[in-house]
């Protein structure tokens, strides 16, 4: 084993801790810049004394030479050893970094160490122990319990996180608002110390895109390789910090969404993202019974600062955000604002009819209902009733048969009020297939169950001749010639009503 890797390179506050150094031994070592034990060890090796350090006294020497000898006897490193490489000097910066600025302890930055240096940093591992440094207890808590940043975690409100540690509401929502920007804060300060640390760690990013999209497989993978539990709003916080010289984040960190989206940085002073994403949710919640259509250059320009255009790259990003996270509709030129309020029933079943185009049976509309909604009657007769009550649609005659009211091929009568009708426009007694012709126009059935219909009827409406010829007893039919047709007449030859010549009644 190196000597090297038998030591942990402790802070001088670390070190006066440990092996109770005094105060002013702390103080000499920080104003002479010897604020690790490797400095320490180092100057010990060249000098063998520490009494060049200024305003370092004999009782201080002492102090730091016994020191030195106890880690030398501990490692057998020697001057050599200490001339450290350049990735070693980067991660010993960045322990030391981590210390000052978040009093992460050297032994816990410490085991990152050999992933650091071979550019395999587990960063958001790492950042999780970050935030027991930088967070107290209370304020990880509400980190954990108020924000959606760990998977299954149940959003508490503010009232009860204020209930658990007994402060009011108002106090929770003070502390609530910081506690995000903390962590940012922190991820920002290591971006600005360390320009190159996305050198370092590699989760599949392209660096090189104008976009990158945190989605749920982003997620997954993550959580599977580093063994955490994080959702993308999470992930999207420490990665818009730590890439904040490519990146920027556009969404508020206040909603939970299902995509995460990093910007290029130069779209900051371009387009107003967070507005645009807010228009988007407010149209959103607006209740809509039909679908709203707008031009999305225009849409687009609301959002466009000042002196800026919106190209078609810019166009594009702004579509794919609309769509792929909102859900948005797109058309060539236009956004669609989709319906967001519930299918009635009655317009289920308008559109069914719509889309067959002819009338259907009870049964058939109750096919097509449950393959499209799971809010239907509880049973044939409820749906009856329910179809009934929908201004726009029918019930043809007796045969639980309904169809659109527009619809030119629709009447509603029976099959007898249908042949009655078509009778009393005319002046001659009609063949029964000439009246089923008819009848087919509105209600697809045969001259057998037409004529069974008929003769079925108590009223005595109707008059039967030979040869099929049907009329209406209360209307005289003489001197009326029947028209012949061939085809319609089934090859009967044309009769001649008359006073002496009648046709014979069945």
């Amino acid at each position: 084993m190196a000597p090297l890797s038998k030591l942990i390179n402790y802070h001088i506050e670390e070190l006066k801790r440990m092996e109770s150094l005094s105060e002013r031994t702390k103080n000499v070592c920080i104003e002479g810049s010897l604020d690790t034990l490797f400095k320490i060890l180092y100057y010990y090796l060249e000098q063998n004394t520490f009494r060049g350090i200024r305003n370092c006294g004999l009782k201080t020497d002492i102090e730091l030479i016994n020191m030195s000898k106890k880690y030398l006897s501990i490692s057998g490193l020697t001057l050599e050893n200490l001339r450290m490489n350049e990735p070693l000097l980067g991660f010993e910066d960045f322990k030391l970094f981590c210390y000052i600025n978040f009093k992460v302890p050297s032994e816990v930055t410490e085991l990152y160490k050999d992933s650091f240096i071979s550019k395999e940093f587990p960063l958001f591992i790492y950042v999780k122990s970050m935030i027991q440094y930088i967070l107290n207890e209370r304020e990880q808590y509400i980190f954990n319990n108020n924000y959606g940043f760990v998977e299954k975690s149940q959003k508490r409100t503010l009232q009860a996180i204020g209930d658990h540690y007994s402060i009011t509401r108002e106090r929770v929502r003070q502390i609530s608002q910081k506690v995000p920007d903390k962590v940012f804060d922190a991820v920002c300060k290591i971006s600005q110390r360390f320009v190159n640390i996305d050198k370092h760690f590699d989760y599949g990013l392209d660096l090189k895109k104008e976009i990158i999209v945190i989605n749920q497989d982003t997620v997954n993978q993550i959580n599977a390789e580093e063994k955490l539990s994080y959702t993308g709003k999470f992930y999207s916080l420490v990665l818009a910090g730590i890439l904040q010289r490519y990146f920027i984040s556009i969404q508020s960190i206040e909603n939970s969404y299902h995509h995460y989206y990093l910007l290029a940085r130069k779209y900051k002073e371009v387009f107003d993202f967070k507005a645009f994403i807010a228009n988007i949710e407010e149209n959103n919640d607006v209740r809509r019974v039909e679908d709203k259509t707008v031009d999305i250059m225009s849409y687009l320009n609301k959002f466009v600062l000042p002196g800026q255009i919106v190209n078609d790259r810019l166009k594009q990003i702004c579509k794919r955000i609309a769509t792929e996270e909102f859900g948005l509709g797109y058309d060539k030129t236009d956004l669609i604002f989709k319906r967001n309020s519930l299918v009635k029933l009655s317009e289920h079943i308008v559109s069914i009819l719509t889309n067959v185009g002819h009338p259907m049976k009870l049964t058939e509309i109750c096919k097509e209902l449950k393959s499209r909604s799971k809010r239907i009657p509880p049973n044939i007769e409820s749906l009856r009733s329910s179809i009934l009550s929908i201004e726009e649609v029918a019930a043809i005659g007796k045969t639980s048969t309904y169809a659109l009211k527009e619809w030119d091929m629709v009447k509603t009568g029976t099959i007898k009020e249908l042949v009655k009708e078509y009778l009393e426009s005319l002046n001659e007694p009609k063949h029964i297939s000439e009246i089923t012709l008819y009848v087919n126009k509105y209600r697809k059935t045969t001259d057998k169950n037409i004529l069974s219909n008929l003769k079925l009827d108590k009223t005595g409406t109707y008059v039967f001749f030979k040869l099929g010829y049907i009329g209406l007893k209360y209307k005289q039919y003489k001197n009326i010639q029947i028209q012949s047709d061939k085809k319609k007449l089934r090859g009967r030859k044309p009769k001649l009503f008359s006073d002496e010549n009648q046709l014979s009644l069945i």
